[in-house]
């Protein structure tokens, strides 16, 4: 169903542009895990928001996440070259198609969060308009981006590369449980887990994102590896080594199950959270080390 909307959200692309209708339609053709727009969902459903606009919300955020990734592959950003296993966009249709497709999808993209908004009380689309500008914008997600782009070949601390990761992977991953929770029924203390236990499963999967780039190979890891070092970006194992980053990743994994256990009802109730916590195999080889 969420992989249904996800690649029909577009709508009718038959008199789009023939390279920009081709690019949206690679895009929409493998979506990837889409563990946030399903997390998202069954929060949203879960806190009492109606079918439609949980879904347009899933599908909203999963757009936002998708345009981000096309943007960090550019040669400006991270200069990738594989995305999921095949090309990244910009390779196969140039820069300029895969701009104006990362705008298509956030233009669709915040136009479907509106969507599921507008179903909220009118304090709550106050609330949920604050927090949607502060989790993607200068503070956010596109502040962590400037930041890591900054150049970190040397000097780096691991709270420095914290703290990008929060804004840069953390928030994205805070707008998926909370901004359902913010347009349904959460309480104040459901909304304040819920963010807490996202930052903690954002750092988590950066944690893990910066350990692949140091060992896997592109085959593996989905995606072109090696970027950090090459690129100059923030890296928690340059920053602090192997054997910290891993222990880093086992506390945040830690903290954010006895946090999850803190959110009220039976733990069935939240088992969709569970989509966004990391468990890289990779990192059991290295405990023994």
């Amino acid at each position: 169903m969420i992989a249904s909307s996800y690649s029909n959200g577009m709508g009718n692309l038959d008199r789009v542009e023939s390279r920009l209708a081709a690019a949206l339609k690679d895009i929409l053709a493998r979506p990837g895990t889409l563990v946030r727009a399903i997390a998202a969902y069954f929060v949203g459903i879960k806190m009492g928001v109606a079918e439609e606009a949980a879904r347009a919300v899933s599908c909203g955020i999963e757009y936002l996440h998708t345009a981000s990734l096309i943007f960090d592959d550019f040669p400006a950003m991270d200069d990738a070259q594989t995305r999921r296993g095949v090309a990244c966009i910009h390779v196969v249709y140039g820069e300029s198609i895969a701009t104006l497709a990362a705008l298509a999808l956030i233009n669709r993209g915040y136009a479907m969060l509106w969507r599921g908004i507008s179903h909220a009380s009118f304090e709550r689309r106050i609330m949920a308009n604050d927090f949607l500008d502060e989790r993607l914008g200068v503070h956010g997600l596109i502040g962590g981006q400037a930041h890591d782009l900054r150049g970190w070949r040397s000097g780096q601390t691991a709270a420095e590369v914290s703290g990008i990761a929060a804004k840069k992977t953390g928030d994205l991953l805070r707008l998926t449980l909370v901004l359902p929770a913010i347009i349904g029924r959460g309480t104040s203390r459901e909304i304040h887990l819920l963010d807490r236990l996202a930052l903690l499963r954002g750092l988590s999967y950066q944690a893990a994102d910066d350990f692949k780039d140091i060992i896997s190979t592109n085959e593996n890891f989905g995606k072109t590896s090696g970027r950090d070092e090459e690129m100059g970006r923030p890296n928690l194992v340059a920053a602090e080594g192997i054997v910290a980053t891993l222990r880093r990743f086992q506390r945040l994994n830690d903290l954010g199950d006895k946090l999850q256990a803190c959110l009220p009802g039976p733990s069935e109730r939240w088992l969709m959270s569970n989509l966004l916590k990391v468990s890289p195999p990779d990192f059991q080889n290295y405990w023994a080390k």
